[in-house]
């Protein structure tokens, strides 16, 4: 009986990822709500309007290009959600069949998980700090964790997994900025190339296109190399989406990022995208107004060093805490998040209710597209909410088309 059982779910698995690429997800699933799919935008955001003019004319203008940063928790951090977004938006906006991964971190040798388009390789003796820590032991980056090594010979070894995966655009780059500290007593070797050391980062230009690297850091005695984060470019890339996420991350994560700033102006993005929240809601010491505070400081310092950005804030999702009972701490926080956007004029993504809302995480598990936890998505959960997140964006771009 138990077989039979085991058999019609696995059937019924089946089905549903072959519907769901079939039919509209809409039909599939008649809890979200579809109507709602939409980006919410001020009256009046010059940096919006120029981004979607950007957009606009990205197919007839092979000189202009979008760089694009989006930050948040574990919902990012594994890749799945962003690499959604990115590979569609190369899709609509670039006919381009390569382009660049953008900005992204060895998360394997801090001992944790690794998007899965990309694998890590190193040698040395490494250790590792992050936003998250409770006690702050080192600097940080954009990317809010930090990698150091002392070994006097130590290498990164990084290979894009075009092969294993069938993603329409592949990926390959031929332009390396490493973001590390500011020091002369080390030497990065790229492909066995010199890199240039501009304080605070150093670049390579690679004479053809490639999918993976090499990185050796030489350093004197009594030396240390810390990693900030790596951004690969290809000069040719029209769309360059750089994911920021680490598991566990909140708003205040970001702000004791020391040089946050600094690699955000490296990057110079045309829209930053926030996906914060969950953290906040799940931290049993919850403060309403507290939250407000530190999540309208984080966008202050974005405009800070980026006032031209567009900026998309995306409500939390629904999820249950210790995987029993709804968490009605994220009601508050959404709310708090819907008045920032209000009261800093802001776009606005409510995934929250375009999800189904409260309790709707549990219709999302009954189609096999959450964790155990409740929290968190399976692949193609976050592959829908990609989906969902970039159809709004490109109909937000087409209904300003003249």
């Amino acid at each position: 009986m138990n077989q039979i059982r085991i058999s019609i779910l696995i059937i019924s698995i089946v089905i549903f990822n072959t519907q769901i690429k079939a039919q509209s997800l809409c039909d599939t699933m008649p809890f979200i709500n579809c109507e709602m799919n939409k980006i919410l935008i001020p009256q009046d955001d010059s940096n919006l309007n120029l981004l979607i003019q950007k957009f606009q004319s990205l197919k007839t203008n092979n000189d202009e290009s979008i760089q694009i940063v989006h930050i948040g928790d574990s919902h990012l951090q594994a890749g799945f959600l962003t690499e959604k977004i990115k590979q569609k938006l190369f899709q609509q906006f670039s006919n381009d069949t390569i382009a660049a991964p953008g900005f992204i971190f060895p998360y394997t040798i801090a001992e944790t998980n690794n998007p899965y388009f990309f694998k890590v390789d190193y040698s040395g003796n490494w250790l590792y700090c992050k936003n998250i820590d409770h006690e702050k032991t080192c600097k940080l980056g954009l990317s809010g964790i930090t990698i150091q090594t002392k070994d006097l010979n130590a290498s990164i070894c990084i290979k894009m997994r075009n092969e294993r995966y069938k993603i329409p655009t592949k990926y390959y780059f031929n332009r390396i900025k490493i973001l590390h500290n500011t020091s002369n007593k080390f030497t990065i070797n790229i492909n066995n190339r010199i890199t240039e050391n501009k304080g605070g980062y150093s670049i390579v230009d690679l004479p053809q296109l490639t999918d993976s690297i090499c990185i050796k850091i030489n350093q004197e005695q009594e030396s240390k190399f810390d990693l900030y984060g790596i951004i690969l470019e290809n000069t040719n890339t029209q769309i360059n989406y750089h994911t920021i996420g680490v598991n566990g991350a909140t708003a205040q994560s970001y702000l004791k990022c020391d040089y946050f700033s600094d690699h955000l102006n490296l990057i110079k993005p045309d829209l930053v995208i926030l996906s914060l929240g969950t953290n906040e809601a799940y931290d049993d010491n919850f403060s309403r107004i507290e939250h407000e505070y530190i999540f309208k400081d984080l966008i202050y310092q974005i405009r800070d060093v980026s006032p031209k950005s567009a900026i998309i804030v995306i409500s939390a999702n629904d999820h249950l805490k210790n995987r029993q009972y709804s968490n009605d701490n994220v009601i508050f926080v959404n709310q708090n998040i819907i008045k920032s956007s209000q009261d800093l004029n802001l776009a606005f993504w409510d995934f929250y209710s375009i999800m189904g809302g409260k309790h709707s995480i549990n219709e999302w598990y009954k189609k096999g597209l959450t964790s155990k936890d409740k929290l968190h998505f399976k692949r193609l959960g976050y592959e829908i909410q990609g989906d969902f997140f970039t159809n709004a964006l490109i109909n937000l771009i087409d209904s300003r088309t003249e």
